[in-house]
């Protein structure tokens, strides 16, 4: 490890791996799907100092574990991700038609693919659409929560008012879905 990069072990808190970084707040985060826990601090911040903001948010590391370990293990590329990529599919073949005549729009491209941290991206200015292929193991209302939300993009680029009410619009529910859905 770097002089920038350790790991700690004391018996008072969690197991860190410590890195040093131009910053100005200790930031603090449980890898997925490891569960391994990563410290980021600025140079200056004394060593103790790190290790009592670790034990002061023990619970919470705990909280983030538990949450982490409950989940499906991530798919793989192979039998199981082709069985969800049909599923999808099928799906999407009801679902586009439909709602871009909700919207009033020609279809956008759609691809398929594993993602390692989003359900869904939209580049509006190509119209493309992404969708994780792991939205299929979640079911078909929460893939058409992510698919309508990535159809709000074409016409709101950021979450900001005018995005939700796009939501709020289309799909009333949508907030409970998100809840669903959860994190990747």
């Amino acid at each position: 490890m770097s002089r920038d990069q350790a790991e700690y072990r004391p018996e008072t808190r969690p197991v860190y791996t410590l890195i040093r970084k131009k910053m100005r707040n200790i930031r603090l985060r449980v890898d997925v799907p490891s569960g391994e826990l990563r410290v980021s601090a600025p140079h200056s911040t004394p060593v103790w100092r790190i290790d009592a903001f670790v034990a002061s948010k023990r619970d919470w590391i705990a909280k983030r574990r538990a949450e982490i370990a409950r989940r499906p293990p991530r798919l793989e590329h192979g039998y199981e991700a082709e069985l969800c990529r049909m599923d999808l599919d099928e799906w999407l073949d009801e679902l586009m038609p439909a709602w871009c005549e909700r919207f009033d729009i020609v279809p956008p491209h759609v691809s398929l693919r594993i993602m390692k941290s989003q359900w869904g991206s939209c580049r509006a200015m190509t119209r493309r659409i992404t969708l994780n292929i792991e939205l299929a193991r979640r079911g078909y209302d929460l893939a058409e929560y992510v698919l309508v939300h990535e159809l709000c993009h074409l016409f709101e680029l950021n979450h900001g008012p005018r995005f939700y009410a796009l939501m709020d619009h289309h799909l009333p529910d949508w907030r409970e879905r998100r809840r669903r859905l959860g994190p990747l």
